[in-house]
């Protein structure tokens, strides 16, 4: 997939309220769609329930957008990380 498309995918992931950060996006054409793995940082603070839902505002904002999105699985990360 171009650099041009990840960096349109980053930018409506990362427009959602509470994303502090893309982590990782990885993305596969699928037919005429893509099919996308992305890791987004929230506040680590906030609870699942919160990180939950800015989930699911980033996999609506993606599918809606006119990429062609066929299947975003949207992993939720602490930012910043929790150290050990």
């Amino acid at each position: 997939v171009e650099a041009e498309t990840q960096a349109r995918i980053r930018a409506v992931a990362g427009a959602v309220p509470g994303v502090a950060a893309i982590e990782k996006c990885r993305v596969r054409k699928s037919g005429l769609g893509l099919c996308m793995d992305i890791h987004v940082e929230v506040d680590g603070r906030i609870t699942v329930s919160e990180g939950h839902e800015i989930g699911h505002r980033v996999k609506d904002a993606l599918m809606a957008s006119e990429l062609r999105i066929a299947d975003v699985v949207v992993h939720v990360e602490p930012n910043p990380p929790a150290t050990k």
